[in-house]
């Protein structure tokens, strides 16, 4: 009988392709069953959609992706399981590879069978409940006797009030990004086009006030650009923290939370519900991230889903770090500190353990960062302090992620396979205390365009030895 990622590891070199190999295993203790969907830029754009089962990612290839119309079926290829740790991967598999293209994760979140799950994928009929960032309601998915080289299966948005129709909204369309960076797959502007738009002139800035508005039943969050080095100028940083992304309206007693995507989720988190209404303000809007913290102080996303899923919300700390309406006033158009001032003064009397104020800090960029990293967070998340607040993405706010370092030594290399120069992957090993024995630590084989792998095979060759230069050479590297 074939091993459950079997056909998964015969279709990659793990030398070549930054895929997890799926040999990190995972613990047995109970918890909430996860979904991902990732967009993948392959030889063509699709959605691949997963959902966890006995240890592995189900999976099926979307090529149009997800549709929250109830009269479209969207047809969904069977495809290998793989492992559970492949749920968060976003990169690039090299040209030439299986699947060679970018991908993203566009969507994850928990998902909630109904019924028995292994009885109902056997018969090829899954009816379940989704909750992850963009996607929520009852769905389905059932196989069909489309003639094909794979199973051809088809999934299909159950009629609930997460239904829309897909001549008025297309959530593949509206919502593109990865709900875990913020990439994006749509193709950049052309140089001609960025070199028009730079080259008008910026309109002068006029002092913002706030204005009285009516309290609005939904709102647009702001979301941040990746950048992989800090701008210039005056920013406030934040921790990035891995949670959900909610947004809070208050009206009297009223009180709703609600998904990036406009779910009402305030009866999963009654405990937060009550931590608002405390604070006794007749109308509000407040952005923030709902959060789990290990034993360590940092954030657990699989603790939040668990949370969720077994509606012990008494583990959920709501961070808020933004305050967009209040008392009849709409605040948005104010600079960031002045709308971050009011928060602070808002929740300054405020004793819920699971509401807190998300401070910022005024430390060199460099070091908040490296202190980030040490402390295992995923990074911090700056914005520009004299910016207003646009429901939309913005280089106002941008995201820093922690790049984990660590120098090796590089101690070997193996062959290459299939169309592959060079080298396969290097080999790397780190000293045993000050200076001591080398022992081996690991490979990589992504990141070498093809002149580079050239290259370094050519420095590599002639220093090659009769005996290994570790303690612990590896085996069938």
């Amino acid at each position: 009988m074939a091993k459950p990622l079997e056909e998964y590891a015969r279709k990659r070199d793990f030398n070549a392709t930054p895929e997890p190999s799926g040999k990190s295993g995972r613990t047995k203790a109970a918890h909430a069953l996860q979904f991902c969907i990732q967009k993948h830029d392959a030889s063509h754009l699709h959605y691949d959609f997963r959902l966890e089962l006995d240890g592995t990612l189900k999976s099926w290839a979307i090529p149009k992706g997800p549709s929250l119309d109830p009269k479209v079926k969207r047809l969904a290829v069977h495809v290998e399981d793989h492992p559970l740790d492949y749920a968060t991967f976003e990169g690039h598999i090299p040209e030439g590879h299986y699947g060679g293209g970018d991908v993203i994760v566009w969507d994850r979140g928990v998902w909630e069978p109904d019924g028995d799950p292994r009885e109902g994928y056997e018969k090829g009929k899954l009816r379940f409940r989704l909750q992850g960032e963009k996607l929520a309601g009852m769905w389905n998915l059932f196989r069909t006797r489309l003639a094909g080289k794979k199973e051809q299966w088809m999934l299909v948005k159950s009629n609930d009030s997460q239904a829309r129709s897909e001549a008025q909204y297309s959530i593949v369309e509206e919502q593109p990004d990865s709900v875990l960076s913020d990439r994006t797959l749509t193709p950049k502007p052309s140089a001609k086009t960025a070199k028009q738009a730079k080259s008008k002139p910026a309109p002068p800035k006029q002092a913002a006030k706030s204005k009285s508005g009516k309290l609005p039943d939904h709102l647009q969050p702001q979301l941040a650009t990746l950048v992989d080095s800090p701008p210039s100028g005056e920013w406030r940083y934040e921790v990035k923290y891995d949670g959900y992304r909610i947004l809070a309206r208050i009206e009297g007693d009223d009180v709703r939370l609600y998904t990036r995507n406009g779910h009402d989720w305030s009866a999963k988190m009654p405990g937060q519900v009550a931590a608002l209404r405390a604070l006794g303000v007749d109308s509000a809007w407040l952005d923030g991230e709902m959060v789990v913290n290990d034993d360590q102080g940092v954030a657990d996303f699989q603790a939040l889903q668990n949370a969720f899923d077994t509606a012990h919300d008494e583990q959920i700390t709501y961070y808020v770090f933004d305050l967009l309406f209040l008392g009849g006033q709409d605040l948005r158009a104010l600079p960031l500190q002045q709308r971050r001032d009011a928060l602070k003064r808002l929740l300054e009397h405020n004793t819920a353990d699971n509401l807190n104020y998300s401070a910022d800090f005024d430390e060199p960029v460099e070091a908040l960062l490296e202190s980030a990293c040490t402390l295992g967070l995923e990074g911090l998340i700056g914005k520009r302090a004299d910016s207003s607040y646009t429901g939309k993405r913005s280089a106002d706010w941008i995201k820093l992620k922690c790049k984990r370092r660590q120098e090796f030594v590089v101690v070997g290399y193996t062959d290459p396979k299939g169309s592959r120069n060079g080298f396969g992957a290097l080999l790397l090993a780190l000293h045993e205390g000050d200076g001591g024995t080398l022992r081996y630590a690991g490979k990589v084989g992504t990141g070498f365009s093809t002149t580079t792998l050239d290259t370094l095979h050519a420095r590599l060759e002639p220093l090659q030895t009769a005996s290994p230069p570790v303690a612990n050479p590896p085996t069938g590297a």
